[in-house]
């Protein structure tokens, strides 16, 4: 008509706007909560770097040097070097005995067992087969009791 409207319709109007603007003042707040907090956790997180970067230069100066310090000293004492190298192979020659001493005592004994075991019997194809007897007997599984 005229432009005009009526009241129940200007309300809902009314209504819908207020919710509409409640909504993006409820947006907005959220966002710049959640502005606020990425802001917080950036800051923290670029102190945490900070001092993680710091420690690291710190023990990389720490680690050079030491690897200066320990140049020097095989630098230095090449009699020592030498000294470490003899002992080295000294202790692989000993380490290659003892194996092979241990392998000659697994050998005889591997050949004791095998004659104990012809000396027994329990190389004897009837003692062979009965090996796994409890596996077939009839009442496998069932306990006697004794009376």
């Amino acid at each position: 008509m005229f432009g005009l409207i009526t009241r129940r319709r200007h309300e809902q109007e009314l209504a819908a706007a207020k919710a509409e603007a409640d909504r993006q003042r409820a947006a907005a707040e959220a966002a710049t909560s959640r502005a606020a907090t990425a802001e917080f956790n950036r800051g923290q997180l670029l102190r945490q770097l900070a001092e993680a970067d710091a420690a690291n230069r710190r023990l990389h100066g720490r680690v050079e040097e030491l690897g200066r310090r320990l140049a020097a000293l095989a630098e230095a004492d090449p009699e020592y070097a030498a000294q470490l190298e003899h002992r080295v192979a000294r202790l692989q020659k000993v380490g290659r005995r003892l194996l092979a001493a241990w392998a000659a005592e697994r050998r005889r004994a591997d050949r004791l067992q095998d004659r104990l075991d012809d000396a027994l019997g329990l190389n004897d194809p009837a003692v062979l087969e009965g090996r796994r007897w409890q596996q077939t007997r009839a009442d496998a599984g069932r306990k006697r009791v004794a009376s």
